[in-house]
């Protein structure tokens, strides 16, 4: 993101807990900063605040203190800000529910420990006074494409002996959220909303159409492998006793219940509301940027990208 932002003209200041990478410093500032602890006051016109704990095997506390009490301590530094862009995530959304829309209500309890996280986050922001500044919570879904080490990852690991392992059939319909897509949309909202200021606003940020995931998964590991992989499916019914007594127990697990329930059931994001409200529309879509996908993985290497941290979830 801050990559697209810097070649579409805007100065740009990427922030993070550790040294800036040489490659970033290219193209844009950076300020260090923790975000787990108080941040001083920061100056700028737009904030894009992507910065979190994603995983499905953190401790209810690690997730708290970094994306609810992180969030809390950003919006204290950038009260100045006339626009702050909240990154959330579709893991707000129970998955019991194959579509989702923007206001559908949602129990806490039931979304995993992540999921609670974002949401809380969320409701921490939409409760603060926005009535001469403007907040934009995006939701996007499975975010994938060229620099992905969270999705790809993860299903590489699904990788054995030239072989696709996967959970039951996969045969579910699911959003799927380019990078482009959502920088694009976060762009559009910086222009939009530089006209349109002040008020909360919400969108799902999602490619235009749902994927069948069986053939997502087969593409998209195709265009890393350079081959055609075979599926070998295994019985989910084993595979949810075992996530349940690993998480039961707080066993950390590569599979848990809740990465089950998105492989295994229809998740859709309704994309409507976005381009109803500022009229902006995804473009790309994963068959046509498997290419660049696969050229991209190959040049990361098959062996750093598997070894990406395992405990990233799927959304």
């Amino acid at each position: 993101m801050t990559r697209h932002f810097a070649a579409a003209g805007y100065q740009v200041t990427g922030s993070g807990r550790v040294a800036a990478p040489a490659a970033l410093l290219e193209v844009a500032g950076y300020h260090l900063a923790d975000i787990s602890r108080p941040i001083a006051p920061v100056q700028t016109d737009v904030v894009i605040h992507a910065a979190a704990v994603v995983s499905d095997t953190a401790s209810e506390t690690a997730l708290q203190a970094a994306n609810v009490a992180g969030l809390r301590h950003l919006y204290e530094a950038t009260r100045a800000c006339r626009l702050f862009i909240y990154i959330s995530s579709s893991s707000v959304y129970d998955t019991r529910h194959a579509e989702h829309v923007e206001d559908e209500p949602v129990a806490l309890p039931l979304l995993s420990a992540y999921g609670r996280s974002k949401r809380m986050a969320e409701d921490w922001l939409i409760q603060q006074d926005w009535s001469d500044r403007t907040l934009i919570v995006l939701r996007p879904r499975a975010v994938y494409g060229p620099g992905d080490r969270v999705l790809l990852p993860r299903l590489l690991r699904l990788v054995r002996a030239g072989r696709i392992f996967i959970p039951g059939n996969m045969r579910v319909q699911s959003s799927l959220t380019h990078v482009c897509n959502l920088c694009a949309a976060v762009e559009h909202c910086i222009g939009h909303y530089a006209q349109h200021p002040g008020g909360v606003h919400v969108f799902n940020v999602a490619d235009a159409a749902p994927y069948d995931m069986r053939a997502a998964v087969n593409g998209l590991l195709a265009a890393v492998c350079g081959r055609e992989l075979d599926f070998v499916e295994m019985p989910l019914a084993p595979l949810r006793v075992f996530a349940g007594i690993m998480e039961k127990m707080r066993i950390p697990a590569s599979i848990t219940p809740m990465s089950l329930a998105v492989v295994s059931q229809n998740n859709i994001l309704q994309v409507e509301k976005i381009t109803q409200t500022i009229g902006f529309k995804p473009q790309l879509n994963l068959w046509d940027e498997l290419g660049n996908i696969g050229a991209w993985a190959q040049r990361a290497g098959e062996k750093a990208l598997r070894a990406a941290d395992p405990r990233l979830p799927w959304m």
